[in-house]
């Protein structure tokens, strides 16, 4: 039996992580240990997915960004001596994935990145110097879409480390759609399935102006004039708003709730029956995209050029009149009408890494 280690740095990673761990429980050639660190407001992935006996949780604690990367690369130290694993498999893209990326290779540990190759090209967003520093030392690089083993490739990977699986987002969707089916979400907010507008700030807090809120402002206003909004703040978000004394500019707006983000059964739920997404973060892109729901994303960058070009996501950037434009376009479905599901995004990417790793490893 090969054992391998899943190693993930928040939600996003865990996320990616858990399809897998799942997946490998079944296998009779590897076993698998799994093990991450969560954030505060973040919901217990692990719980949700019936391991919570298993996860090895990793405390980083409330200290700077250097002093959490310092404790998580000892708390993943401490795991691959303990665990002996035979490989290391990364998952996201924080300062604690990278931690865990450290850690294996300084240890002599082969590791795989989970999603290589993802770039948005943005040289000022810090994650984007996690994913390449991760992809960098990388024995095995799994990708979701076709981008990264370009982009991979032109880096100058070797192109037999390189194996197109799929999108584990997409399998752990796979996994919980029928408890998503089943959520009241819609009823609790007094919905009807795609009537609504699903909008998700996350990222104000990089802006941190009061133009910024007060655009948002008027965006979820026009939005609110014709449909129900669901506004979702993310606990920064709520904050920096709060501290422009703002939030109530926002709810008292007719036809608006204010929430903060779903947990991950719901927020499903909320994706697949709103009519559009209007958001600053890349979250929903590929739920969206299988779901067939228009995503307008307010940035001028993708990691997932797929859910562009193939799925239902679309790049609005900055520009109010540019959104707004894109806003009249989804509230008249004239968005995403020939979209299409992305190669591989089917929910079997899991079972595909694992055919990999018995080949690989265990020949």
């Amino acid at each position: 039996m090969k054992k391998i280690l899943l190693a993930s740095g928040d939600n996003s990673g865990l996320l990616r992580s858990l399809p897998l761990y799942r997946r490998l429980q079944a296998s009779t050639s590897c076993e698998a240990v799994i093990a991450g660190a969560t954030g505060p407001h973040e919901e217990d992935l692990s719980s949700l997915f019936e391991i919570s006996d298993s996860f090895i949780t990793i405390a980083v604690g409330e200290g700077s960004v250097v002093e959490k990367t310092a404790l998580a690369l000892t708390g993943f130290a401490d795991i691959m001596v303990r665990e002996k694993p035979d490989l290391v498999i990364v998952a996201g893209e924080n300062d604690i994935s990278l931690a865990a990326a450290l850690a294996s290779s300084r240890l002599g540990l082969p590791y795989a990145s989970l999603e290589a190759g993802m770039r948005s090209y943005n040289r000022n967003a810090p994650r984007e110097a996690n994913r390449r520093l991760i992809d960098a030392a990388a024995d095995m690089m799994f990708v979701s879409e076709h981008s990264g083993t370009y982009n991979l490739i032109s880096e100058g990977s070797d192109e037999e480390r390189i194996f197109f699986v799929g999108n584990m987002l997409i399998d752990a969707l796979a996994l919980k759609i029928a408890d998503s089916n089943s959520s009241a979400i819609i009823q609790e907010l007094g919905y009807t399935s795609k009537q609504y507008a699903l909008v998700r700030l996350e990222c104000l807090p990089a802006v941190d102006t009061l133009e910024a809120i007060r655009k948002a402002e008027r965006l979820v206003g026009v939005i609110a004039a014709t449909h129900p909004v669901l506004l979702q703040l993310a606990p920064d978000v709520n904050a920096l708003i709060e501290q422009h004394a703002m939030l109530s500019a926002f709810t008292s707006i007719d036809g608006v709730t204010v929430r903060p983000p779903a947990g991950y059964v719901d927020q499903l739920r909320l994706i697949k029956d709103a009519v559009f997404i209007l958001t600053d973060t890349r979250d929903m892109q590929a739920e969206a995209t299988v779901m067939k729901v228009p995503c307008l994303t307010m940035s001028s960058d993708t990691t997932s050029p797929a859910s562009i070009e193939i799925g239902t996501n679309m790049l609005v950037g900055t520009e109010e009149d540019d959104i707004l434009m894109r806003i009249q376009d989804a509230l008249e479905g004239k968005l995403a009408k020939h979209a299409k599901i992305p190669e591989k995004w089917d929910g079997a990417a899991a079972q595909r890494v694992v055919e990999v790793l018995e080949k690989v490893l265990v020949g």
